[in-house]
């Protein structure tokens, strides 16, 4: 587990062998950053805002450290994690190669949005369209603005969002903006399997099996889930030699040899396919 203290506002980890803040957030889970110095990013979720400093140690200044503290998942033993996993099929060159990654606790809507605009889409383009909504729509917080509430989105149609490069994804996001505002239950999930949430999420416009598996990992903490995308499958690949796998056959393989490290296994296993 992470040693880390409290200095004011700030957390300092002295020990970042399990963490590493560059391959955090380049493993596709999260959208609103951006680098601003050698090696300084500023990350923002929901209404906050924190600046992540890594040299010999990590500094995470924020105005809400417990907050930050949970959403960089700073309890949870990643070095026991890993070492569960590393026997386990092509795991040993994926955990040694991304070590410090950690899975986020990211907020249910915004992983919502966020993830429907990431279906076919590449992530320049997606920060770019999230930035967009976030300025048209988000409460100003002084510096930034908020990811914008399912209210702010309902209150917009179809043209709002395909003004700002939505493209196809601009009917998904005002409809199911506008069925979150009317009720539709986002702590429902936390009670389900990782399937019972997958179908369950499927029911909204524009979230298919592979985008709700993204939502229950990165905002739930599913980890019986298995998001399938183009990387996974070529890892698929390599270990079967089936290149014509259904996305759903090849989930419910590795479900079945990652079990409930599944969702950890899939982002050292998606990082390290990509990279190298």
């Amino acid at each position: 587990m992470l040693r880390n203290t409290m200095d004011n506002n700030d957390i300092i980890i002295k020990d970042t062998r399990d963490f590493d803040i560059r391959q955090t957030l380049d493993c596709g889970q999260i959208f609103r950053y951006s680098e601003i110095g050698d090696n300084a990013f500023e990350v923002f979720s929901t209404d906050k805002r924190c600046v992540v400093v890594q040299d010999d140690c990590v500094t995470i200044k924020s105005d809400d450290k417990e907050y930050w503290h949970r959403f960089f998942d700073l309890d949870n033993d990643y070095d026991e994690i890993k070492r569960a996993l590393v026997g386990k099929p092509f795991m040993k060159d994926a955990v040694g190669y991304g070590h410090g990654i950690r899975i986020l606790n990211q907020d249910p809507y915004e992983m919502l949005i966020s993830f429907i605009v990431s279906a076919n889409n590449h992530i320049p383009r997606i920060k770019g369209i999230l930035s967009r909504m976030c300025d048209g729509l988000g409460k100003d917080m002084g510096g930034y603005r908020a990811f914008p509430t399912p209210e702010a989105m309902a209150a917009k149609d179809e043209k709002y969002y395909a003004s700002i490069g939505a493209g196809y994804r601009a009917s998904y996001l005002s409809e199911t903006a506008r069925a979150v505002a009317d009720g539709f239950d986002l702590d429902k999930p936390r009670t389900m399997s990782g399937d019972e949430a997958n179908r369950y999420l499927c029911t909204l416009k524009g979230v298919g099996p592979k985008v709700a598996d993204c939502i229950l990992l990165f905002a739930y903490r599913k980890s019986d889930v298995f998001p399938v995308d183009t990387w996974i499958r070529k890892v698929y690949a390599d270990m079967t030699g089936d290149s014509d796998a259904t996305n759903k056959e090849i989930r419910k393989y590795l479900v079945s040899t990652y079990g409930e490290l599944s969702g950890y296994a899939q982002q050292y296993l998606f990082f390290n396919k990509r990279e190298n």
